[in-house]
């Protein structure tokens, strides 16, 4: 009894050694064809970007954007700093977000987000603004666009590709944004915001009316004006220059 159970013993053993160089062999030769797998990969032709495919834009050149990934042709697929070309698109002043992603064997897909605007604003010239504050450009189209115009910024504070740092110019957007949220309609015959000594004032084509916001919480008083709107147009049958800086009343002057 005692030798039949070394020598079963001894068989184990032996199975178990013969597993572990099996083990160790199959582990070698996975090395060795990653090692070459990746090797093929990384330095193959078949590999190198050739197509760079670029989809979202609207008012962007399409050729401006071409230029700026142009040299993303020719690298790896796999090693292509895509981080790189996302941060020098992300860069351009009327692109606000991008995506790209590689799609085996040679293309890119880069899908870029471009910035809405919301305004206009004229200093020296029209320039065009988003939600974020971020000044772009004026274009070909900047003119036909149906939108308020934001006045009374230094042209200092108005540069392309950045965001306004005049407060302002914040208060602006949100008292825009204000009106749009609760307005029922009046935001869209918004003609000017302008910023002054005395806060911002916004000037009503349809509803022929000024509105002075002041600098300060400009939601709770443009709700104080929606609410008694209807109200202020049945007693004023002609324009009229609304101030709402006051905290418990509205101030209304005929014939402005």
């Amino acid at each position: 009894m005692g030798i039949g159970n070394t020598n079963a013993e001894r068989k184990k053993m032996l199975r178990a050694r013969l597993w572990r160089v099996v083990a160790v062999l199959i582990v070698g030769v996975l090395i060795v064809a990653s090692m070459y797998g990746y090797n093929y990969l990384t330095t193959s032709s078949r590999f190198q970007v050739e197509h760079v495919d670029v989809v979202g834009l609207t008012r962007i050149d399409r050729a401006e954007i071409d230029r700026l990934v142009a040299d993303l042709k020719g690298h790896n697929i796999l090693l292509a700093p895509i981080e790189v070309y996302e941060a020098r698109l992300e860069a351009h002043p009327r692109i606000a977000g991008v995506t790209a992603r590689r799609v085996l064997p040679d293309r890119v897909v880069v899908d870029v987000h471009e910035r809405e605007p919301v305004a206009l604003v004229f200093t020296d010239r029209y320039y065009e603004i988003d939600a974020a504050g971020v000044v772009m450009p004026g274009d070909e189209y900047t003119a036909m666009l149906d939108l308020p115009t934001i006045t009374g910024m230094s042209a200092r504070d108005v540069r392309p590709g950045r965001v306004c740092s005049d407060p302002m110019m914040r208060g602006a957007i949100e008292a825009l944004e204000v009106c749009r949220t609760i307005g029922r309609g009046f935001a869209e015959n918004i003609a000017e915001v302008r910023a002054g000594d005395g806060g911002l004032a916004i000037r009503s084509l349809s509803d022929d009316c000024v509105l002075l916001v002041g600098n300060a919480d400009f939601e709770k008083r443009l709700r104080k004006f929606f609410l008694l709107k209807d109200e202020l147009k049945r007693r004023e049958s002609e324009s009229s220059l609304i101030d709402l800086r006051f905290d418990n009343q509205i101030v209304v002057r005929s014939n402005i």
